[in-house]
């Protein structure tokens, strides 16, 4: 049973008909919209088929939606994409018609504020390089120095820009309308630097109606989100570790390095965390995914990640479904090997001399029972969804069964490791409580025999949750 969770970008390569619903079966627990791509119309419509594919897998998905962010990108090339060869020379202006060899169009609020004679430029993931030449008010003029392929919409990185811009602007705001309106489950931040960012967009979401209950994801991108994590994580229900910007941000020898501080500090703050960006990319025209890569995805799992993402490889690759089945067989063979003692005493350890909430210390009192018993499972009632974030974030070696009547509840936890979430009943009582938490696990088919360990608010529901009880294997029903 697969712990580590899916999210697969949806993209031209989804739009065949019976594809999304493939890619639900073969193990997608969460599709991701990138708002950088398409129109409103385009939006809403891929939204509806997310929604119409989830219906018809019979599987409650999460849908993100990631929003641009202050990210420059290039306009329209006339064929598409181009490959820029080492010495040409290629411009960028404020001409809005499509690019070619020698221009293409760049909006921007200031090409004077942008770069300077000498500067660096970098596109798409940073593999095609160019170089200043000459600094006009409506363009910047450049040689290419390490040439490649570009592509429409391709990311434009100034590492010495002075313009600075803020997430989650006026174009975010509206991309985030569409996405409120097609009913999306959390809204995916780029570029944040620090959690004002975050509170910013929280206070927009609670604003708007049904926004209270999409959660907020901080894409880490930029060097100075790094050095303010502590205060993202705290203004965030999970982090996006996004390695295509941050990897030109950071040092490129440091990446792996900051991929496990970050996954570190979510794990140790209840906080889920998503590893992004060129996972299996060779799988965008293989069928198959390189050896490098196939490592790249067990040491995310291996660190403690929640959930792997795919962008091209889902969204415009030739084989979205097969990427799909190809993480859920390299994560789940991973997990054989998972050390949840580590990662609890790492947790632990970051913990100690904080304040610990009454939810932080049920949770650890249920993972640390369940250990010691041997448990089938953990069975945790949520309506926020918080306690199940909480237990699953200490890593128990058995499943979390988090159950509740909201379905956007269920949803938000189909990004958490280790949580399977499953529609309740009303209960008032404990022993109903009990017999319904054993019914779940032998409906999930959790292999045991074993226990089941369960928490509640007591003595009734609606009570924030301040119990842990057993249930023995076999007591139930007897």
């Amino acid at each position: 049973m697969r712990r580590t969770k899916i999210l697969a970008t949806v993209g031209p390569s989804t739009d065949v008909p019976g594809r999304l619903v493939a890619l639900i079966k073969a193990g997608a627990d969460a599709l991701r919209l990138n708002f950088s791509h398409g129109s409103d119309d385009d939006h809403r419509a891929s939204l509806e088929r997310m929604h119409q594919a989830a219906r018809q897998a019979g599987r409650e998905v999460a849908i993100v939606a990631d929003v641009p962010g202050p990210k420059m990108r290039i306009r329209t090339l006339a064929a598409g994409e181009l490959h820029l060869r080492t010495a040409q020379r290629w411009t960028f202006d404020t001409d809005p018609g499509p690019g070619d060899e020698r221009r293409v169009g760049l909006e921007v609020p200031s090409f004077r504020s942008l770069a300077k004679v000498h500067d660096p430029i970098l596109l798409g993931d940073g593999s095609v390089e160019l170089v200043v030449t000459g600094v006009h008010p409506s363009a910047v003029e450049a040689r290419v120095v390490n040439g490649g392929i570009v592509r429409s919409q391709a990311g434009v990185y100034f590492p010495r820009a002075r313009v600075h811009t803020a997430a989650f602007d006026s174009s975010d705001r509206k991309a985030a309308e569409v996405a409120l309106e097609g009913g999306v489950d959390y809204l995916a931040l780029s570029f944040v630097r620090d959690s004002v960012d975050m509170v910013a967009a929280r206070r927009w979401l609670d604003r708007r109606p049904g926004g209270s209950s999409v959660g907020l994801i901080a894409k880490i991108e930029r060097a100075e989100a790094l050095a303010a994590i502590d205060g993202i994580l705290t203004d965030s229900d999970g982090i996006m570790v996004a390695r295509g910007d941050l990897g030109i941000e950071v040092p490129l020898e440091r990446l792996a390095v900051e991929q496990k501080r970050l996954i570190h500090l979510a794990n140790a703050r209840g906080r889920f965390v998503i590893v992004a960006t060129q996972m299996l990319l060779s799988m965008v025209d293989s069928p198959r995914p390189t050896r490098a890569e196939a490592t790249d995805v067990a040491n995310a799992v291996l660190d403690g990640t929640d959930a792997v993402m795919l962008s091209e490889e889902s969204a415009v690759g030739h084989y979205p479904v097969e990427a799909v089945q190809w993480l859920d067989r390299i994560t789940a063979t991973t997990e054989v090997t998972f050390s949840p003692r580590s990662t609890r005493e790492r947790i632990r350890t970051a913990q100690a001399g904080q304040p610990v909430s009454m939810q932080q210390s049920v949770a650890s009192a249920a993972v640390n029972l369940a250990e010691s018993v041997g448990a089938r499972a953990i069975v945790t009632p949520t309506h926020s969804g918080r306690t199940a974030r909480l237990v699953a974030s200490l890593r128990p070696s058995c499943p979390v069964v988090a159950f509740s009547r909201l379905a956007e509840t269920r949803r938000h936890l189909a990004l958490v490791r280790g949580v399977q979430a499953y529609p309740s009943v009303t209960h008032a009582r404990l022993p109903d409580l009990r017999r319904q938490a054993v019914e779940i696990v032998e409906a999930l088919h959790i292999p045991g025999p074993g226990p089941v360990v369960l928490t509640a608010g007591f003595p009734v529901e609606g009570r924030p949750t301040n119990l842990v009880t057993l249930v023995e294997d076999g007591e139930v029903g007897r």
